[in-house]
């Protein structure tokens, strides 16, 4: 079983945060954050694949939410890393088997949101590491060639589903220790 790390799926996303946020302008809105200063927000349009990534990201310190109202959660948010910050950041406390499982079924969805074929990633929404950080070094990611990698739905099934639908017992994205940010 090979598997890429919490910390590549981790950067994926912050990726594909910057990526939309960047393919928004000039429509993206601006927010104040909890300090008042004007933050360029990141929209996640109620869509669970970007629901879920910006979970991850909120509990690895990658982004933050805005908080719009007291008491619901707001599908805005906006970076605190770079991706060189992300790219280098010790996410060794999220490495867990079950992390990788929640990542995974978490990058699932984005993969089907940005794929035309069935079954092939979209490299051009990918980060230029996903082929290194991810690809290869993922048995769910057979690499064709430099333009087309695959994606293994039974392979993903195999190893990522069986885990999410037997013996996880919670399925949250968590430090080690159990402890929720």
């Amino acid at each position: 079983m090979r598997n890429t790390t919490v910390a590549a799926l981790v950067y994926e996303f912050l990726f594909d945060v910057y990526w939309q946020i960047d393919a928004g302008r000039p429509h993206n809105d601006w927010l104040p954050d909890e300090h008042g200063v004007m933050r360029e927000a990141f929209y996640h349009m109620h869509m669970s694949c970007w629901e879920w990534s910006t979970s991850v990201l909120e509990e690895v310190g990658a982004i933050k939410t805005l908080q719009m109202h007291p008491n619901r959660s707001s599908p805005y948010s906006y970076p605190l890393m770079t991706l060189d910050e992300c790219r280098v950041a010790d996410f060794s406390e999220f490495e867990t088997f079950d992390n990788y499982c929640y990542a995974m079924f978490t990058f699932r969805q984005l993969i089907d949101q940005t794929s035309a074929r069935e079954d092939e990633v979209n490299l051009a929404v990918r980060s230029p590491q996903f082929l290194e950080a991810v690809a290869s070094k993922d048995d769910v990611f057979p690499v064709e060639d430099i333009d087309c990698v695959k994606f293994r739905r039974d392979r993903f099934e195999e190893k990522v589903m069986t885990r999410w639908r037997d013996p996880m017992q919670r399925r949250i994205f968590q430090r080690k220790d159990g402890a929720q940010k």
